[in-house]
């Protein structure tokens, strides 16, 4: 079953905080409660083997959440990208209950070993958007529930081109050690140094 997209009234966004996320959406799902939430993420048990440019409203969204069941191994057979885990795994807090542990989570980033495209760019067509994409998944402590459901938050990040600033910065850089090495040239009364005498 292919995941779907749920529009928000205008002017609205779906972001919930990490203890929400833990705490209600999964802690709910997992134990089969009810939710009021009318806004209630789709299951997508392949989304570790899905490309993020395969989610529905792409490339509009940003943001993705989706119910999965957790995997032993997040590599699957015949894929061409993975989704590899970055730093430690952290822990939820509650801070409006003594900072109670509510779930773990963990922070994947997309590598992709996708062929590059062979289609060649005119000169006068903007290249496409590069993005980093990342996933934090959200799992519950044994102490709320022994469950393999996991709520996964998967965004994306633009690459910047490198700014021109920085290349504006090393001219600067070049023309003031010219300024100096011409400063040397003079003497601290204002007159100029004869040139040094040519090699014979």
């Amino acid at each position: 079953m292919e995941p779907k997209h749920k529009a928000l009234p205008v002017g609205f966004r779906f972001r919930p905080t990490d203890c929400e996320i833990s705490k209600y959406f999964l802690t709910r799902k997992a134990l089969e409660q009810p939710m009021g939430s009318p806004i209630v993420p789709e299951e997508c048990h392949d989304i570790f083997s899905r490309h993020p440019r395969d989610l529905p409203g792409y490339p509009r969204e940003t943001h993705w959440y989706f119910y999965c069941r957790k995997l032993d191994s997040q590599v699957t057979p015949n894929s061409h990208s993975i989704w590899k885990q970055i730093g430690e795994e952290t822990g939820v807090l509650d801070p409006k209950n003594y900072d109670t542990l509510v779930g773990i989570k963990r922070i994947f980033t997309f590598i992709d070993h996708e062929e590059e495209p062979n289609d060649i760019l005119l000169s006068d067509e903007d290249e496409p958007p590069q993005y980093n994409w990342f996933m934090d998944e959200f799992s519950l402590p044994l102490t709320i529930s022994e469950t393999d459901w996991v709520l996964c938050h998967v965004f994306r990040k633009n690459i910047e081109p490198e700014s021109e600033s920085e290349e504006e910065g090393e001219n600067e850089e070049k023309e003031t050690v010219e300024t100096e090495s011409l400063d040397l040239l003079i003497e601290k009364d204002g007159n100029v140094l004869p040139p040094s005498p040519s090699p014979p």
